[in-house]
């Protein structure tokens, strides 16, 4: 009966983690935690308990991503942020966000359901992306901290550069992550 309850990834039956020739490395990071925080950035309840639980305050800055410990957040709207923790942390940190910010009008969503990351790493991950994304990716236009909310071969995405910049992270929804896998498998042929 505790079968009938495993987690598994939305990518669990496609091949991953090999590449040929100079072909990108696609890799996913599943199972992390993906909590949607949302509330006023001017609200000084709402700053002091993120402040509190994180260990900062989640970017003000539009299309930036920080890392605080464990977690990396990503700015999604003027009132919205994403936070990416270690696997199964989301539970804790959602009950430690909601305590902390009690008296704060705020909303914590844990989506750890609903979300897988990708990482495109190699020396042509800019250019796999870029055969159907409309960013510049280039490191001059797209650095280091920066994130955006876009889309490639018609599939919603959050995207940044990996932190050691060898490429890119992409956050996508589950329903559409084996479908996004096989596209860039597919167009990672151009590169082998």
């Amino acid at each position: 009966m505790s079968d009938l309850f495993q987690q598994e990834s939305p990518l669990v039956q496609i091949e991953l983690g090999e590449t040929v020739g100079n072909a990108p490395l696609i890799e996913e990071k599943p199972f992390l935690g993906y909590v949607n925080l949302r509330g006023r950035s001017d609200n000084t309840k709402f700053l002091a308990g993120t402040l509190k639980v994180l260990g900062c305050e989640p970017p003000t800055i539009a299309n930036t991503v920080i890392e605080s410990g464990d977690y990396r957040i990503y700015w999604l709207g003027p009132d919205e942020w994403l936070i990416v923790t270690p696997a199964g942390r989301q539970g804790q940190l959602k009950a430690e966000l909601l305590s902390a910010m009690k008296d704060a009008f705020c909303s914590v969503v844990d989506n750890s359901s609903g979300l897988t990351m990708i990482h495109i790493s190699g020396e042509h991950a800019a250019a796999l992306l870029s055969t159907d994304c409309p960013l510049d990716l280039h490191p001059r236009e797209f650095k280091l901290g920066q994130c955006a909310q876009t889309r490639l071969a018609k599939a919603g995405m959050t995207l940044s550069p990996l932190p050691d910049n060898s490429g890119f992270e992409v956050i996508i929804r589950r329903s559409f992550a084996d479908y996004l896998l096989l596209w860039l498998q597919e167009a990672a042929i151009a590169f082998e």
